[in-house]
């Protein structure tokens, strides 16, 4: 619209700045008082009419789908004040036929026939807006194959746990009774030190079997649930870093789903990885409360913190994968991940899962 004046108003010569319009590609109506007295052709087909005379002298808003006109009455109001903030808006249009029409509004103040009136310019959004469904559509289905890889990767591990309990487990212990046996008769003062210190090497295997079954698949996440797995986690997580952790719960055992449960315990362990690994924390507070329609961990560390700003799809560094993972794996589940955090001011990380609690 490089004929438009600075002050808003159309060239003196109305008849050009018509031709303008008309050619214009996008699509163009304007109004006075809110009643339509020009349409462009382009704005014609775009909304499916014949002619112009279907338009002229009906109310603007009734090309917008009804249950936006309020809204969209108030964007446009924005606009003609000259808000910085609104360049353009996006709206939907309804056409002769009934069906909806995504477009981008942007809308100035001119002079029609020496009258104040007001220009709307629309651009036709609905293939942009296509490709934007599909593309959500193509992360949703991604978020999905995420969640059904870490249930195929539980169910995995539990049966690899298993594996390693009832078969290599029980073989190791049974060797280490065998082993027991067998220094009761041997009266051999060197060879019972040989055999003794097999029967250490065997006990030490017969432990990191052990250690090794509850990392892979800790069978207390699946027979007693998440509350007391993750008691169980958080001691083992003080008693192996040093670090003191304070810990409270508003339920005893809550019943989530599969897909819940397996999620959130391997996004918190995801998070007391991260704060040995980054944070320097000296002790942590986690909190793990549930109410009628939500259920929220919240992992509250002393340590150094960092600037939150990395987490952004710009920023983002190989180091925050694991972050972004749990990000990905909450919104599967309609959850959400909350960072805050400063630089020499800890970290809080909290992860809000909705579910649906009866009689709580």
């Amino acid at each position: 619209m490089k004929n438009i004046q600075a002050n808003g108003r159309p060239p003196k010569d109305a008849a050009d700045y018509k031709n303008i319009l008309e050619y214009s590609g996008e699509g163009v109506v304007i109004h006075i008082d809110g009643l339509i007295v020009y349409v462009n052709q382009k704005m014609i087909n775009m909304l499916g009419y014949d002619d112009s005379a279907e338009l002229i002298g009906t109310t603007a808003l009734n090309l917008i789908q009804e249950s936006r006109r309020e809204i969209s009455k108030e964007l446009e109001d924005t606009m003609l004040q000259g808000s910085k903030e609104l360049i353009s808006v996006e709206d939907v249009y309804e056409r002769k036929d009934g069906q909806l029409l995504p477009v981008e509004v942007s809308v100035i103040p001119v002079k029609f026939g020496e009258k104040d009136a007001v220009q709307i310019v629309a651009r036709d959004i609905s293939e942009r807006k296509k490709v934007e469904a599909e593309i959500w559509e193509y992360q949703n289905m991604l978020k999905r194959h995420s969640a059904d890889l870490i249930l195929a990767e539980e169910a995995q591990r539990r049966n690899l746990a298993i594996a390693l309990h009832d078969n290599l487990g029980q073989s190791l212990a049974m060797a280490k009774i065998k082993i027991a046996g067998l220094l009761n008769e041997l009266g051999d003062a060197k060879l019972r030190t040989k055999v003794k210190a097999i029967e250490k090497d065997i006990s030490y295997a017969v432990a990191e079997t052990r250690s090794l079954t509850y990392e892979l698949s800790p069978p207390v996440l699946h027979e007693l649930g998440f509350i007391i797995a993750l008691q169980w986690r958080l001691d083992k997580f003080a008693d192996e870093t040093g670090i003191m952790v304070e810990y409270d719960y508003n339920v005893d055992s809550i019943n989530l789903r599969d897909e819940q449960e397996v999620i959130l315990f391997r996004s918190t362990d995801e998070v007391l990885k991260n704060i040995v690994k980054h944070a320097g924390a000296s002790q942590i507070k986690v909190t793990a409360h549930a109410s009628k329609y939500a259920f929220i961990v919240k992992v509250h560390d002393d340590g150094c913190g960092f600037d939150t700003s990395i987490l952004n799809p710009q920023k983002r560094r190989r180091d925050t994968f694991g972050l972004f993972s749990i990000k990905e794996r909450l919104e599967y589940l309609g959850g959400v991940l909350e960072i805050q955090s400063e630089d020499q001011g800890g970290t809080l990380v909290t992860l809000n899962v909705p579910v649906s609690l009866e009689g709580f």
